[in-house]
């Protein structure tokens, strides 16, 4: 009986309990969010306040619906209903690039720098027929250095040093007209590159037109548009040597030899010659370039090119610029192993160096170019000049030595994908549409 009693008890005590749990849970459920989850025979409702509309009862009465959801009722209901924001993961679709230029049509046209090959955007080109597979890319060859030649001549004769830059960009014009007939180009030029596609844009834009050829946007990479300090140089050597010295010894330290490396790096015409007779190079280097390398010249901070045709032209044209700068300002950042320098002589190594190529040592540059030159700073406010900064890139494969892999201007992956993303805004207009697809008929 004792048992009997106390199995009793304990039941009324389970049931007691059982409705207290009973009453919590009808009390809790009575909210939205719980019912949803217990409706086994409707679709769930969102808990993401953010997707779109949040209740069944909202469709269709807080406004029209956009026309980009004006799907079937029974698929509309699930997705606006849906729990998960994308409930259906391979109908919904995000639509970005529509083609403001036909594909077809499309063309990329690049251009190296002075005394450089075509071969120098092998990796920039694979990755741009990757991103633009219908569009014609041509590397022009028109102005290569002969690569057999080696020495002293080979510098002077190359033609983007023994021509002018108006006269290379005829050339130019000339490959395009022939190669590219009826298409949509984008320029995109490194260096003196750079220069050589906005002579050809000021003085060949409208004959190209009349030909069917339109120039669509110009690229610049590491351009120098205010010319290049380092050119200076070659009008006081001595200064120059004075100021170099207090930095070889590092250098150095850096490999054997790198501050003769650095110093051919500076003058690549007769190097041993500015060592040892610095005053008789400035005087026949001065004179050679001037009578004999005109392309060279022009990069000079006080030539007419410089001075007087390049602020005249961004005045003039009206076709959209992008210039984008390296910027990469620590020897230390240049190598994959570097010797362990102390703090403060690494400062002035970089200090120093920055002063030669720039006459400022607080600049940012691309071991070569300073920034304010890669971006004509000062020298247009036009909303078509666009600048873009890109760290870690530095202007060429070389300072002195070869650089570690991936940071030279055209192997950097960050300056290519901004060059990727400057064509796709030239080419393509982004539009968003969201929609789903028909179901496909399941199979018996």
């Amino acid at each position: 009986m004792r048992y009997i009693i106390g199995l009793s008890k304990s039941l009324i005590s389970v049931g007691r309990s059982s409705l207290m749990v009973f009453l919590t849970l009808v009390i809790s459920c009575s909210s939205k969010n719980c019912m949803r989850k217990h409706d086994k025979g409707k679709v769930p409702l969102p808990l993401n306040t953010q997707t779109l509309l949040t209740s069944k009862a909202s469709l269709g009465k807080s406004g029209p619906i956009p026309a980009a959801y004006k799907l079937k009722k029974r698929d509309r209901e699930a997705f606006y209903l849906s729990d998960n924001p994308n409930p259906y993961p391979n109908k919904i679709k995000k639509l970005k690039g529509i083609a403001k230029v036909e594909e077809t049509k499309q063309a990329i046209v690049l251009l190296h720098g002075l005394h450089r090959l075509s071969y120098d955007f092998a990796t920039m080109e694979a990755s741009l027929k990757q991103a633009f597979p219908h569009a014609t890319i041509l590397a022009s060859t028109s102005l290569n250095k002969d690569s057999n030649k080696k020495g002293v001549l080979n510098s002077f004769d190359s033609p983007t040093t023994s021509r002018c830059i108006t006269d290379q960009a005829k050339s130019v014009y000339e490959e395009i007209k022939a190669k590219l007939p009826g298409k949509h180009i984008v320029i995109v030029g490194h260096s003196q590159g750079g220069l050589r596609g906005f002579a050809l844009v000021k003085e060949y834009a409208y004959d190209l037109k009349k030909e069917g050829i339109h120039i669509n946007h110009l690229i610049t990479i590491g351009t120098p548009w205010k010319g290049a300090p380092v050119m200076d140089h070659m009008k006081d050597i001595n200064q120059f040597q004075k100021e170099f010295k207090k930095i070889e010894p590092t250098l150095d330290r850096v490999e054997k030899n790198y501050g003769k490396a650095v110093i051919k790096y500076f003058f690549k015409f007769m190097p041993k010659l500015a060592e040892k007779w610095p005053t008789l190079y400035s005087v026949a280097v001065t004179y050679f370039i001037d009578k004999i390398c005109p392309g060279a010249a022009a990069l000079d901070p006080e030539s007419d090119f410089i001075g007087c045709y390049v602020p005249s032209g961004l005045k003039e044209i009206g076709l959209p610029i992008t210039a984008i700068a390296g910027v990469l300002t620590s020897f230390s950042d240049l190598f994959d192993s570097f010797p362990s320098i102390d703090a403060k002589e690494l400062h002035k190594l970089n200090a120093t160096y920055a002063r030669l190529i720039s006459g400022n040592e607080r600049c940012e540059h691309d071991m070569l170019l300073p920034v304010d030159t890669q971006h004509a700073e000062g020298w247009t406010t036009k909303p078509n000049f666009k600048r873009i900064k890109v760290y870690g890139a530095c202007h060429g494969n070389k300072v002195g030595v070869t650089v570690k892999k991936g940071i030279s201007e055209l192997n950097n992956r960050n300056v290519i994908q901004k060059v990727v993303e400057s064509i796709e805004g030239t080419f393509y207009e982004s539009k968003e549409e969201l929609f789903i697809e028909k179901e496909e008929a399941s199979s018996p």
